[in-house]
Parts: C-alpha cells; structure tokens; sequence
C-alpha cells in the first residue's frame, strides 16, 4: 500500500476513535443528567399511622440483603465509608451519600450531595423530605422501605 492510502487509513481510524469516545460521553452525560425534581411533600398527619413510624429501613434490593433491617435511631448515615452506619458495597455510592435523621418526631431522609443522587418513591431529591411508612429510599443499587 502506498504512504498516502496509510495516511488516510490512520485518520479515518482516529476520527472513529475520536466519534466513539464522544458518543460514550454523551450517553453518560444523558444518563446522570437529572432535573431538579421538586421535593416530595410530606402526607398529611391523618393518613400517618396513630403511633408514628416506627424508624426503621427494610432493605428490598439487592437480593444478598433482601429483609435486613436497621433501626435509624437519631441518624443514620448511608455511604461507602466505613464510617457510616450503613455500608454500602456499590460503586453508584458516594463515601458519604445520604442521612435519614430524626427531627420533631419526623424522620426526613437528606442527600449528602452525591453524585448519583437520592430517590424517594422513584423521584430523585434535592432537599429533605419527609418519610411516611411505605416509602422507598433508593441509594445505588439498594432500594429500602420505611417503616
């Protein structure tokens, strides 16, 4: 083959390159990409249970930990680090991902700034919202559901 077929050969080579690392960039970028959804209000105080939630987490997903329980206490720090109460061995899990806290007889759940997010009942969340019995906490790959 001559030098100038080559030539052509590497820059058509490079620009496929160049076209599929772009494409790779635009599909993370629409998958993670999120709009600020608006935060879940809190149910109003009739349909809350007469005894309050009990403030714990069941964990649903993932299969391994399927009906583990943890009692959220005053707080309840979610991440990777191990100095979170709950250690989550996932790699969508920031070090330090989110909080379930107990304020006034409430428990809210809070995003400690993940790069992933939080989502309560399928919706991500930007600010704490308040967790009536039935929600479901979403942090990576692990669902969990308030009571």
């Amino acid at each position: 083959m001559s030098d100038a077929v080559l030539t052509l050969l590497k820059f058509v080579l490079l620009g496929a390159l160049y076209a599929f690392f772009a494409w790779v960039l635009w599909a993370a970028y629409r998958q993670f990409r999120s709009e600020p959804a608006p935060a879940v209000a809190a149910a109003p105080q009739s349909t809350r249970a007469t005894s309050g939630p009990r403030g714990q987490v069941t964990i649903l997903e993932p299969p391994e930990l399927h009906g583990s329980t943890m009692e959220i206490g005053d707080e309840l720090s979610i991440g990777r680090a191990a100095a979170c109460t709950l250690t989550l061995d996932d790699t969508f899990v920031s070090q330090q991902h989110a909080r379930l806290v107990r304020r006034d007889r409430q428990h809210l759940v809070e995003d400690l700034g993940s790069t992933n997010g939080t989502f309560v009942n399928r919706e991500r969340i930007t600010a704490p919202v308040v967790l009536v019995p039935g929600d479901r906490v979403q942090i990576g790959s692990t669902v969990m559901e308030f009571a």
